[in-house]
């Protein structure tokens, strides 16, 4: 018989919830409902941008950019894939968002990797994807 840690996400239908959740407030540019779902003390790690700032505040300050840099942005969900050894979770995503100063479409794949608390709030929160398509979408729509 298999023992999961009981450290472990071991409820699929709330993990499942929770990423909706997560997702829900991204795609309505909620800056507040994304800090909400995140601890006071939230380590954002972003590696693409070279940073990693904390708290609440810093999250909600990127949503209100994204939203700034990409009006109509949108992640959907691709797949949900939960630690067995830790409360954690990857969130696979595809982003789609018109750039602000061109009008050109911009779209790429990533994944969202989050640690949560006793509480089930997130502590750590790391987003990865290619940010040299990023920027070559970006420069391509500037000419």
């Amino acid at each position: 018989m298999t023992v999961i840690s009981p450290a472990a996400i071991s409820d699929p239908k709330a993990v499942e919830d929770f990423c909706l959740r997560w997702a829900t407030a991204w795609n309505d540019h909620d800056g507040d409902a994304v800090a909400a779902l995140c601890a006071e003390d939230l380590v954002y790690d972003e590696p693409a941008l070279g940073e990693t700032v904390h708290g609440r505040d810093a999250i909600k300050g990127f949503v209100t950019e994204m939203a700034r840099a990409f009006p109509d942005n949108t992640f959907a969900l691709e797949g949900l894939f939960a630690d067995v050894h830790r409360r954690a979770v990857l969130v696979a995503w595809k982003f789609t968002g018109t750039f602000a100063r061109s009008g050109r479409v911009v779209e790429f794949h990533g994944d969202d990797r989050l640690e949560f608390g006793e509480d089930g709030l997130i502590t750590t929160y790391r987003c990865l994807y290619d940010n040299d398509l990023v920027k070559r979408q970006i420069r391509d729509s500037d000419r």
